[in-house]
């Protein structure tokens, strides 16, 4: 029944596109990556629609919320009457709806580095403002180049990025790491760190106690995500009952906390520079 009526009210809901309507006139993000990216562009005050996650920048609060990651409102949607969606792969099944109801609904991919900076080409090329989105491109390339010159002496330590923790009682059961094709390792490389997973992710590996071991790491980042309450300011100790492990053995290890860290977005830049303010804050030592 819900689904009839939506097909008979779609016409009043949707505002149609047409080559004289400005395409990004009444835009949706699906995510708080996207979010980041539209205001970077720019567009935020073209935004009519986010998720509840969408907390950067502040303004992005004061907007109408189409629910969560696993309980978007297709009804709610459609009464923001968009003209353009933005959503990631893992919002395939919303968008398909959305396009069934003439709503363009464009794809990003924000699981890379290179995924994040693509958006913001595609995202200024679908709401033409294709030099804002270079200029963008040009300054991001600009603190990458900075980096990676700032870091080019610096050991090439063998990092773990992880960013999440299971537990038995006191015991570690396991660990969730990001693998060698993910956002983190893009984002560790500009230091000239290495990903000491070379597997590539699946829905995030999950590693033993002793595989962690095993790897030995000389690095650890754990980032800890910013909606898990329960891990925020992570402590240190736990792995302090693995003394042999070189990351463990050095001290070199780094827990991430700022929003930054866990939102896969045009910040990654920002959480790259503190990762190298941690580092040399170390090396220093």
């Amino acid at each position: 029944m819900k689904r009839f009526l939506l097909t008979l009210l779609a016409p009043f809901l949707v505002t149609p596109c047409s080559a004289e309507v400005d395409r990004c006139a009444r835009i949706i993000s699906l995510s708080p990556s996207i979010t980041e990216v539209i205001y970077e562009l720019g567009l935020g005050e073209k935004l009519v629609g986010v998720t509840r996650y969408c907390r950067y920048p502040p303004e992005a609060q004061s907007i109408a919320t189409v629910g969560g990651f696993y309980d978007m409102s297709l009804e709610n949607m459609l009464s923001l009457k968009p003209t353009q969606v933005f959503g990631l792969r893992e919002n395939a099944e919303i968008r398909g709806s959305l396009q069934k109801f003439g709503v363009p609904a464009q794809e990003v991919d924000h699981t890379t580095v290179e995924g994040i900076k693509r958006s913001i080409s595609i995202i200024g090329d679908v709401c033409g403002v294709e030099s804002r989105a270079r200029e963008k491109l040009a300054t991001l390339e600009q603190r990458e180049n900075a980096l990676r010159a700032r870091r080019a002496a610096a050991p090439s330590y063998r990092t773990l990025v992880v960013v999440g923790r299971m537990h038995e009682g006191d015991s570690l059961s396991g660990i969730y790491v990001s693998g060698k094709d993910g956002f983190y390792t893009g984002v560790i490389e500009f230091l000239g760190m290495r990903n000491v997973n070379t597997d590539p992710t699946v829905a995030v590996p999950m590693l033993s106690a002793e595989g962690f071991m095993a790897l030995s790491p000389e690095a650890i980042v754990e980032v800890v995500n910013v909606d898990d309450p329960a891990l925020k300011g992570a402590p240190t100790a736990v792995w302090n009952r693995f003394p042999q492990v070189p990351a463990v053995k050095n001290s070199r290890i780094f827990t991430l906390s700022e929003d930054y860290a866990s939102i896969p977005g045009p910040r990654y830049i920002v959480l790259a520079e503190k990762l190298a303010e941690l580092l040399e804050r170390k090396e220093r030592t």
